[in-house]
């Protein structure tokens, strides 16, 4: 008996012995595949076991129910850079988040930091991650877009935002561990292992040397990696390389301490305030001293918002009563000068002529227009859903206008149009200290160039009456969508300039050329109108 009970405790023994083998041998290592700065591929052992981020309390519960999601900032900051794979903009995936919605001020404010962040160094963060892994991007698959936006949100916040490597790497990584469906643990310490190395010093010791992610991102990048090669060369072509040069530097400075988050508000008040109205003056003052004492009134009469005002922009003084909406003030300038031209030419009495907005949402200019004092705005908006979000930014301000939903080549008036503004659809590259995706897109403007010929000529062939005015504009920093089309249309006979006075334009008189046509770059003017939006304006007249 004695010796068949000492029989079975070896083999017992045996069999634990194979076990503990093969749990060690198979889940204690992961080997990750790490490229140094000189590109020389190692293999590098993390003891991923060691470093697991997992708990208890985010384990499925008995009978594999699924753990309760409790969003972090970076849960969903990475959900909307996932879903933003496709090319659209991370952060408006963001904002429609239900996650992100019931976060709390400050989670949402660092949310908000690294989806910007991400898409602000989209170009040095890739380059980082090519250097230090031999296969990136992820092979598409059901995971890929998750693991490459973990990625790179974890770059971002151990290269670019200091956060402590300890939370930059656990509470990111946590991200995948309760990401639905659910990603296999390999590709989950696969992650941990690439951000801990990045973490590390080249050689691998505590030293006060920088990590490798800062070394590559030192050594392999510059702040123009995040710029579309094409578009790169396309502005240098265009203005020269020292205007390249500022235009890159404002858009996506090289220091991130440095990157301009501002926002310019307009006011039912702006243009009577800079056409000398006094009681506008006051008011406009007076808005201004509820928003802060940092705000400042740029010379064409809008609001810069100092650092002390943050926040749910719906919360800020003069929301509710409708006497405010964000517009960066070089997109003013359109209806600025129409508005000017049609106050020299009806003697100043604007109230029953009628004037277009073309493709109108989100409205800023409509709400110009209409502020203006015109008894007739109608608005034109192809897209329904932009259409309803321009309607109830009127209906907050307390204006009313016509609403046209319809593709702008195909409307036309039932009567008389003295004045029309033609916002383009365009690249949008002049936004893109805002919206850093645009740097990104193709150089393929072949259909938006032909929209753009097509609603120009229409509007002057079929819309504006004879001795109108029409003012054609774009948001883009490059001569093809913008000069090259407005020479294109003063050449076909119908339209010829009417140049724009430097007196129109308080604060932008330097950016008025040669034809009489005003282009606004960024990083080229002096003091505060350094830093606005890239825009092109020329004011025409029917023949």
């Amino acid at each position: 008996m004695a010796i068949i009970l000492l029989k079975h405790v070896v083999l017992l023994l045996v069999s634990l012995s194979y076990v503990l083998s093969f749990n060690l041998s198979s889940n204690k290592y992961r080997y990750v595949v790490i490229k140094s700065p000189s590109t020389r591929c190692v293999s590098s052992p993390i003891n991923l076991q060691a470093t697991s981020t997992s708990s208890t309390s985010e384990r499925s519960t008995a009978g594999g129910s699924k753990p309760k999601i409790k969003p972090t900032a970076r849960y969903v900051a990475i959900s909307a850079l996932a879903k933003a794979s496709d090319g659209s903009f991370a952060t408006r995936e963001l904002e429609q988040s239900s996650h992100y919605q019931s976060l709390d001020q400050r989670d949402k404010a660092f949310a908000r930091l690294l989806v910007a962040t991400v898409e602000r160094r989209l170009g040095q963060i890739d380059i980082i991650l090519k250097n230090c892994i031999s296969k990136y991007p992820p092979k598409k698959g059901k995971h890929s877009n998750i693991i490459q936006a973990t990625l790179r949100v974890g770059v971002s916040q151990l290269v670019l935002l200091d956060t402590k490597p300890f939370a930059a790497i656990k509470e990111t990584v946590q991200v995948l561990r309760i990401h639905r469906p659910k990603v296999p643990e390999p590709m989950i310490k696969f992650v941990n292992g690439v951000l801990r190395n990045l973490s590390r010093s080249p050689k691998g010791e505590d030293t006060d040397e920088l990590m490798l992610g800062q070394k590559l991102l030192k050594e392999k990048t510059s702040s123009q990696d995040n710029i579309a090669p094409w578009l790169l060369k396309r502005w240098q072509n265009d203005w020269g390389d020292e205007k390249a040069k500022l235009i890159c530097e404002e858009i996506i400075p090289s220091d991130d301490s440095l990157v301009n988050t501002r926002i310019d508000l307009s006011t039912i008040y702006s243009l009577g305030a800079i056409n000398g109205n006094s009681d506008h003056e006051a008011k406009l003052q007076s808005l201004m001293a509820d928003l802060g004492d940092d705000c400042t009134i740029l010379p064409q009469g809008s609001i810069r918002i100092g650092s002390s005002l943050k926040g749910d922009v719906k919360l800020w003084p003069g929301y509710e009563n409708g006497v405010w909406w964000v517009q960066d003030a070089s997109s003013t300038l359109p209806a600025l000068v129409l508005t000017s031209a049609l106050y020299d030419k009806h003697k100043d009495d604007i109230s029953d002529l009628h004037v277009v907005d073309m493709c109108s949402a989100p409205g800023g200019k409509t709400s110009q227009l209409l502020s203006a004092g015109y008894r007739q705005v109608t608005a034109i908006e192809a897209n329904p859903r932009r259409s309803r979000r321009l309607a109830e930014n009127l209906e907050r301000l307390g204006m009313k206008c016509e609403v046209v939903v319809e593709e702008g080549q195909n409307w036309k008036p039932s009567d008389v149009v003295h004045g029309i503004l033609v916002d383009v659809p365009c690249s949008a590259t002049g936004t893109g200290s805002r919206r850093p995706d645009v740097l990104r897109r193709t150089d393929n403007l072949a259909e938006l160039l032909s929209i753009q010929e097509t609603l120009a000529n229409h509007c002057a062939d079929h819309i504006l009456n004879v001795d109108g005015i029409m003012v054609y504009a774009t948001c883009s920093i490059l001569k093809e969508e913008s000069e090259d089309q407005v020479h294109k249309l003063v050449e076909r006979g119908n339209v010829e300039t009417l140049p724009i006075q430097p007196r129109e334009v308080p604060g932008f008189e330097e950016s008025i050329d040669d034809n009489g046509w005003l282009r606004v770059l960024p990083g080229v003017l002096e003091g505060d109108l350094k830093s606005t939006d890239g825009f092109f304006v020329a004011r025409l007249i029917r023949k």
